[in-house]
């Protein structure tokens, strides 16, 4: 069976800074943006809904700083996009949102084209979401600051 990885477009982009797919253990959501779409058959459109996510994402290690908190590696400020959204459902949005971890599973559906991906984001302190989508993609991932900041 093929790993989440391979159906996912670009997911060499984290792949390739943290080794594995992480698991987005108490990343923060920083931001979040809904496009409702653009469907006109007459121009041969079809662009469904679509959902764009920002988020702060590291390592969480076994190692300990000199004031004894574990250290955290490899910062990395991620956009990943989600295609043709359905069954959205969020709660929770707040000035942290972290969450406990990012769950991505391919399924089939009895109704409208298959296989899916179910998607969760599991709220810690904040965000909490779940969908559908038929496609996902890593925009990008740049490694950043320890607060989320792009190098300027």
């Amino acid at each position: 069976m093929k790993n989440i990885e391979s159906f996912i477009d670009g997911s060499t982009k984290l792949t390739d800074i943290f080794g594995y797919r992480p698991s987005f253990h108490d990343a923060e959501v920083i931001e979040l943006g809904l496009l409702r779409g653009d469907v006109e058959p007459e121009a041969g459109r079809y662009v469904f809904p679509i959902l764009k996510v920002q988020l702060h994402v590291w390592e969480l290690t076994a190692d300990t700083n000199s004031k004894g908190f574990l250290v955290l590696r490899y910062h990395t400020l991620t956009t990943l996009r989600f295609h043709d959204i359905n069954e959205f459902r969020m709660e929770g949005f707040n000035h942290q949102n972290a969450i406990l971890g990012l769950s991505i599973a391919r399924q089939d559906r009895s109704e409208g084209p298959s296989p899916v991906f179910a998607v969760q984001f599991n709220p810690a302190h904040g965000m909490g979401a779940s969908f559908i989508c038929s496609h996902v993609e890593v925009v990008d991932a740049v490694r950043c600051s320890d607060d989320g900041k792009l190098p300027t």
